[in-house]
């Protein structure tokens, strides 16, 4: 087979010795349309990562395909739905360790509540040692929102109560065996936004939930409240974020994600001093990417033996075309 693989990020050793008698092309890095469907021309696969999007021109442009493999959770990066309606399976990761996504939802939260990036230009950059202005909150006894519950927001719930905070939480399909085993409650989103000291976004994005968290959800919030999302940046409004936080009506928000991740220079989140933005990286250690890139050469060579694993739900046919980057 002529497969094409993008986002490699120096593994190609490994797919030559998975792949020997097969035609590889490799990319350390992401291509855009045009340069997807150049390169791409002939191959029978494509596998490719979160900046890399396949969508309905790419699938049209490659009439050899019969297989797209994204080494990540999500696929909002590929137009799914038409590619199955053109008889291309599409396959993913269905998990490298949710509880990495899970700590860095944390470090976001403890980055927030305690100043840290603020504090340590202070110290760097004006060459001030002094504590006076970054006053922080603590987590313990302090109840954090999970809005959604599924593998990554399992495992914010197992650290948030590892610090001793209690948990409330929203899905749109709340698990009650969850909820008993944490020993949890859901709520509405409402009343979760409500009750929260933080809140944690842990959504798929849908139809249904893009642009869930928007002012008014915002203004639910309690006053100096935390905001984290390393979920999809569309599943919140980021003006209504930006003027809660201007606003003083939240305390400061965490973000790994944004709207368009291929143009932060003009996202309204990117230039507050109280909104600490990281690019994306909440799946990205050098463990989770060993197991994405294992993952997928399993996935593949199930397909070639006519065994397919991992193909993706089609119960997520309405997941939303993102504008910036795919799922972890």
């Amino acid at each position: 087979m002529k497969m094409v693989f993008t986002e490699l990020l120096g593994s190609h050793d490994r797919l030559k010795e998975a792949f020997p008698d097969d035609e590889l092309i490799l990319f350390d890095g992401p291509l855009d349309k045009e340069e997807l469907i150049d390169e791409a021309q002939e191959a029978e696969l494509l596998s490719v990562f979160i900046r890399t999007p396949v969508d309905e021109e790419v699938i049209d442009s490659l009439p050899k395909l019969s297989m797209i493999n994204t080494r990540s959770v999500g696929f909002d990066h590929i137009d799914a739905k038409h590619a199955a309606e053109r008889g291309i399976t599409v396959t993913h990761v269905p998990e490298y360790g949710p509880h990495v996504v899970a700590e860095h939802a944390f470090c976001l939260l403890l980055a927030c509540a305690r100043n840290l990036i603020s504090a340590d230009r202070s110290v760097k950059d004006e060459k001030k040692f002094d504590f006076h202005p970054f006053m922080g909150v603590e987590l313990r006894n302090k109840t954090l929102g999970v809005l959604g519950t599924g593998k990554i927001g399992r495992e914010s719930i197992r650290i948030a109560q590892g610090f001793g905070m209690n948990v409330v939480a929203f899905d749109m399909y709340p698990n009650e065996d969850l909820a008993r085993e944490k020993g949890i409650s859901y709520h509405s989103l409402e009343d979760v936004l409500e009750m929260s000291d933080f809140v944690t976004i842990h959504l798929p994005l849908t139809d249904d939930t893009h642009g869930i968290i928007g002012q008014r959800a915002l203004q639910s919030m309690k006053n100096e409240s935390i905001l984290v999302n390393t979920a999809r940046g569309p599943i919140l409004d980021e003006d209504a974020l930006r003027e809660a936080v201007d606003s003083g009506h939240l305390m400061a928000a965490g973000v790994d994600v944004l709207s368009d991740e291929l143009h932060p220079d003009e996202d309204p989140l990117v230039n507050s001093k109280k909104i600490i933005t990281t690019p994306h990286i909440g799946f990205y250690t050098e463990e989770a990417i060993g197991r994405m890139l294992d993952r997928a050469i399993h996935t593949i060579t199930s397909f070639q033996s006519g065994e397919l694993v991992d193909k993706v739900p089609m119960d997520y046919s309405k997941i939303v075309i993102s504008s910036g980057s795919g799922a972890r």
